[in-house]
């Protein structure tokens, strides 16, 4: 760097003589310049030409990698940046301890990189639906009873599992590796919690049976919605009351933004409010529907799907653009008319609500009726892309006795009501995956693959039996091994209502892993 104008002392400078000067320094210069320009590079000292040899291809070295990118734009740039992004992840991969050629091929970076990108764009990606489709005989299903009141939600944040029931009662579980959920922590509410105690926070409880539990994605908090008309912020280590935040109506389903503090309550009176959790503050308030909402689903953008019930409608909101989509159920209103020639009538179940909803990526979802109808949608269409109608099958009649009072035996078969469908209480989908899990009254939770090729239709790919009714249901991904867990919550009545009657089953978490 001796010949960098902006770091040479100036004093030490030397004017340049005059051209044609006669006997000065410069001429001198000159001449011994030529001199040594003549000597013979043999008669110098291997070593020091060595040294001089290293210096200038350092020299040259660092001005060449200084000008190599000069004069690259911008798209050279994120070129050269991604190769050395590839090059670092295949040398993590390759410097690993344990290398074995088949993780390797398992976590390919093209692979890796190509689910970063269909993630952020809201795309399925995951394919599950074949790889647990051939674990139906090896599944393995675990029970862990509750307690003696009807169980209303289940939420997961692994290892921890999270329940609530009409008792008022938040418990947290341990799940174990080959092992059913352990009893950890709980907490009652109670009618000593009606008023709010603003000074003690960590006072406070639900005076009224809880509907509902949702985990947040950063594992912060647990938040809980009851028939009391409050949300309850917790803790989710210790369970303990940060925060009660009021509602005007009972709140009915809970829902978190993925990778976000960002959650999304459901109310009895047809609104849906969005939080800030970590800020508890209440964001926005969304208009639209016509009876209560009685589930919401939500993945990582800004947006969320909820049906309303009796209305017969699943609403898309776009809360960045302050619009909604509204897809029209009524699935069997045209049943019952005459067939074609060749094909026997349907059978008239007529869709009375919507109970559950679950968005499988970005742009579909699936939804289940009371009249056993399992949909799958489309944000492109307004009608469903596919429906899958008894998909639990019907409840057996009544014995003839026991339907009619009459003596004769012939009168009191005619009297026998007809069969009515299993309703659809709960739905769950693996995000971004092919595979939907549904869960009714029947006896079974059924696992449901849609098909990858066209996005238009699902196929049954297996089964669990599950004794009770199924109010919820979620899940959890897990990397070391690669396994899938399904959390069951099952109760022995609907857990908005007694409209189903006594269930035979029992108050308990079901909890199945499959191996992907």
């Amino acid at each position: 760097m001796a010949g960098d104008p902006f770091l040479s002392d100036p004093a030490r400078k030397r004017k340049r003589p005059a051209r044609g000067a006669p006997g000065g320094k410069g001429s001198r210069g000159n001449a011994r310049a030529t001199r040594d320009s003549d000597i013979s590079s043999g008669s110098e000292d291997m070593d020091s030409d060595s040294d001089s040899t290293h210096k200038h291809e350092r020299d040259d070295g660092d001005v060449s990698s200084g000008e190599e990118f000069a004069e690259e734009n911008a798209a050279d740039k994120r070129r050269r940046l991604a190769k050395q992004y590839l090059h670092n992840l295949k040398q993590q991969q390759i410097q690993g301890d344990d290398f074995d050629a088949q993780d390797l091929d398992d976590e390919l970076v093209a692979r890796r990189l190509q689910d970063d990108v269909a993630e952020n764009r809201g795309k399925m990606y995951k394919m599950l639906g074949a790889t647990v489709a051939q674990q139906e005989a090896s599944r393995r299903v675990l029970t862990a009873r509750v307690g003696l009141k009807n169980v209303t939600g289940v939420a997961v944040h692994y290892p921890h599992v999270y329940t609530v029931s009409k008792d008022m009662e938040l418990v947290k579980w341990t799940a174990g590796r080959h092992g059913k959920p352990r009893r950890a922590r709980h907490c009652r509410g109670g009618p000593r919690f009606a008023a709010v105690d603003a000074k003690n926070p960590a006072a406070n409880h639900h005076h009224g049976a809880i509907n509902c539990v949702a985990a947040s994605p950063d594992g912060r908090f647990v938040v809980t919605g009851g028939q009391d008309a409050r949300l309850v912020i917790w803790a989710l280590e210790s369970l303990a009351c940060l925060k009660v935040l009021p509602t005007r109506a009972p709140v009915t389903a809970l829902a978190f933004r993925r990778g976000s503090d960002q959650l999304y309550a459901a109310c009895a009176d047809l609104r849906i409010r969005t939080y800030s959790v970590a800020q508890h503050a209440q964001l926005e308030t969304l208009y639209g529907h016509q009876d209560t909402i009685v589930g919401i689903s939500a993945l990582a953008r800004e947006g969320c799907v909820s049906v309303g019930s009796r209305d017969k409608t699943a609403m898309y909101w776009k809360i960045a653009e302050e619009t909604r989509l509204t897809f029209r159920g009524g699935d069997g209103d045209g049943a019952g008319k005459p067939a074609k020639p060749g094909k026997p009538a349907a059978p008239l179940h007529c869709e009375g609500s919507i109970e559950a909803v679950a968005m499988v990526d970005e742009t579909h979802f699936v939804t289940g009726s009371d009249n056993g109808s399992v949909s799958f949608w489309s944000l492109g269409k307004k009608k469903a892309l596919h429906t899958q109608r008894l998909a639990h099958g019907v409840v057996p009649p009544p014995p003839p006795a026991r339907a009619s009072a009459e003596d004769s035996a012939a009168l009191a078969a005619r009297q026998v009501p007809p069969s009515q469908p299993h309703w659809i209480t709960a739905v769950w989908a693996v995000p971004y995956s092919d595979l939907f899990v549904t869960g009714s009254h029947s006896g079974a939770v059924h696992l449901w693959r849609i098909d990858s090729a066209s996005f238009r239709t699902f196929a049954l790919v297996g089964s669990v039996p599950v004794k009770g009714c199924v109010v919820l249901i979620d899940g959890a991904e897990l990397a070391d091994p690669k396994r899938l867990v399904v959390y069951i919550a099952t109760s022995k009545e609907h857990r908005l209502g007694r409209w189903l009657g006594p269930v035979p089953g029992r108050n308990a978490v079901v909890s199945v892993e499959f191996d992907l």
